[in-house]
C-alpha cells in the first residue's frame, strides 16, 4: 500500500489563538462578584458624629449626609445606653479607608463618662435613607 504524497493541511500556530479570542470576544463576561462590586468604605477623617443605638449597635456620621452601622462583636459597656457617644483610637492603617470591622480598632466612652472601652466591630454598613428615618433619634448622630 502506497501512501499520498499530497501534504496535510495544519493550520498556522497562530490560527488557534486567534480563534480562542474570537470566542472569547463572543462571550458575555462573568458578573463581577457582589462582595467586590457592593464594597463601600469612607475615609477616616470624613467621620463627623457618633452615637450609641444599644450595647452591641454605634451609628456614625461620615461627612454630611452618610450614616453607617457599626456593629459590635460583643457588648461594649461604652455603648450601653443609646445616645451621643466618644470614639477615639480609630486605625484604619496606612490608606486612611475603611471598608470593614477588621479596618478599625476603637475605644467607646459615653459623653461625660470617664472611662473608655475597647470594642471589636464586627461589621460596618452604610444605611439607606429609609433606614436612617427608622433610627430611634438618640441614634442619629451630631
Amino acid at each position: 500500500m502506497r501512501r499520498s504524497r499530497t501534504p496535510m493541511f495544519r493550520p498556522a500556530p497562530w490560527a488557534g489563538l486567534a480563534l480562542a479570542a474570537a470566542v472569547a470576544a463572543s462571550v458575555p463576561l462573568a458578573p463581577v462578584s457582589a462582595g467586590a462590586e457592593g464594597r463601600q468604605c469612607f475615609r477616616a477623617t470624613d467621620w463627623r458624629g457618633s452615637a450609641a443605638g444599644g450595647p452591641r449597635d454605634l451609628y456614625i456620621r461620615v461627612n454630611i449626609n452618610d450614616i453607617w452601622h457599626l456593629a459590635l462583636a460583643q457588648d461594649c459597656p461604652g455603648a450601653r445606653y443609646p445616645g451621643p457617644v466618644s470614639i477615639g483610637d480609630v486605625v484604619s492603617g496606612g490608606s486612611n479607608e475603611i471598608c470593614s470591622g477588621v479596618d478599625l480598632q476603637i475605644t467607646v466612652k459615653p459623653r461625660g463618662g470617664s472611662n473608655s472601652t475597647a470594642c471589636i466591630v464586627k461589621s460596618i454598613e452604610k444605611l439607606t435613607p429609609d433606614a436612617v428615618k427608622a433610627l430611634p433619634k438618640k441614634a442619629i448622630p451630631d
